[in-house]
């Protein structure tokens, strides 16, 4: 029996512990860093102008600027999704411990068919992510949401603005289908078309 005491004794527990990863300095970009993250992960992204579109895969991770709640920090820390459909997406399932915190998202625009025509600047799918400390501006959807766009999901917003988006139907600021979103501490200014100041809820 002396092996399996010598074997026991050798099993060590390791409990593995989040990281932080730095964009651009351990990534290039957001999207890279995401892909490198595992649960709990923090990815801190330096101030700059990022031509990209991130999704976080149903990811447990905070994407975040080096610091969400000093606003020189946020105006200068951009996701500028020029070309694609939607700066930031949520659509696999993400809950409350997705965190997305101290960005501008400007560029987006939802110009394709089906759930690509929602959501310029964020689609939320059947996720419930937080966000903090964003500013959403010039964004387009060529149905709904330029801003934001949620669709059967309950995410949580706080501390941000939506100014300057615009959709050709309904929602220029965000659009809510069958959702319940928490927002608190936002503000809502020149959105096209302004429905309830610019937020428009459905279903």
């Amino acid at each position: 029996m002396r092996w399996f005491t010598l074997l026991l004794i050798g099993c060590v527990s390791v409990q593995a512990t989040a990281a932080d990863i730095h964009v651009p300095a351990d990534h290039a970009t957001i999207q890279a860093a995401i892909a490198n993250a595992l649960p709990g992960d923090v990815v801190i992204v330096a101030p700059g102008t990022y031509p990209e579109a991130i999704n976080f895969f149903g990811k447990a991770i905070t994407v975040r600027s080096t610091d969400p709640n000093d606003v020189g920090v946020v105006l200068n820390t951009i996701i500028d999704g020029t070309g694609f459909l939607h700066v930031v997406q949520c659509v696999s399932g993400e809950g409350a411990d997705t965190v997305l915190s101290g960005f501008v998202i400007t560029g987006g625009n939802a110009n394709g068919g089906g759930l690509d025509t929602l959501g310029g600047g964020m689609l939320i799918n059947d996720s419930s992510p937080t966000v903090t400390n964003c500013s959403f501006s010039g964004n387009t959807a060529t149905q709904f949401g330029g801003g934001m766009a949620n669709d059967t999901s309950s995410p949580t917003v706080t501390n941000c603005s939506f100014s300057g988006n615009t959709a050709n139907i309904d929602g220029g600021g965000m659009f809510n289908f069958s959702s319940s979103p928490t927002v608190t501490n936002t503000g809502f200014c020149d959105n096209t078309p302004d429905q309830i100041d610019g937020t428009y809820t459905d279903g």
